[in-house]
């Protein structure tokens, strides 16, 4: 089995590693892609990172390497991008696994599911601190993630995040499928605590067809906080 783990907002790659290394061991290929301008790749940040640079991102790395049978992750924004790769490249898709995440339907930006207070708050931020390029890092890590100030995981977390590109906010997912794209789709709901900022892509899921859900309880960074459960779900339960 092939997984490639799509990270979310302010992330990179690196947030995968407690998961990727509990699947590479059970003897999986494991890929953990920061996105165009974040994480390892936060110097190559620049105008015009839109959400299609992000699928852009995960659809070459699972055509470069010829990938099949993947089992493709998104975490909480991750979810955007992942939809748009199956939208491009089903024949290669095994699962799509979507980590507390965001849902869209074809035409809407991930603001459009976002509060507006959120949104509006997010675009100011990126206006005062660069211009209108990125988002800036939260100043504290919000409480909803469940990582806990003075913990390893809360300090591992907070000196690895990075400003987060806006236009990948702003800009629409254009599909020309129904989302997921007849893959098999299974979403992943963190309820201690749940996050409210997910409350529309949960509501989408729960009123189409052919998803598979289930609860977990764990906070929203369940990857890092809990990775046997994740790693377990991944290997088994999906």
């Amino acid at each position: 089995m092939n997984y490639v783990l799509a990270h979310g907002s302010w992330h990179g790659g690196w947030c995968w590693r407690p998961v990727a290394d509990r699947l590479l061991s059970a003897g999986h290929r494991v890929f953990t892609p920061s996105f165009t301008g974040m994480g390892d790749r936060a110097h190559l940040l620049r105008e015009g990172i839109t959400i299609d640079t992000f699928i852009d991102d995960l659809v070459q790395l699972i055509c470069s390497e010829e990938l099949s049978d993947v089992t493709l992750v998104g975490h909480s924004f991750g979810g955007i991008p992942i939809t748009g790769v199956a939208d491009r490249i089903p024949e290669r898709i095994t699962h799509l696994v979507y980590l507390d995440a965001v849902v869209l339907e074809s035409g809407k930006s991930a603001f459009s599911s976002y509060p507006k207070a959120d949104a509006d708050a997010r675009i100011a931020a990126a206006f005062s601190a660069t211009g209108g390029l990125a988002v800036p890092v939260p100043n504290r890590i919000p409480a909803v993630w469940g990582l806990k100030p003075g913990t390893a995981e809360h300090d591992w977390v907070a000196r690895r995040l990075t400003p987060h590109p806006l236009a990948s906010y702003t800009t629409s997912l254009e599909l020309k499928n129904p989302i997921g794209n007849d893959c098999p789709r299974t979403y992943l709901y963190c309820t201690a605590p749940s996050h409210p900022l997910l409350e529309e892509s949960r509501k989408l899921v729960r009123s189409l067809p052919g998803w598979k859900w289930l609860d977990i309880d764990a906070p929203h960074e369940v990857h890092i906080t809990n990775p046997d459960l994740v790693a377990d779900i991944l290997l088994g339960n999906l």
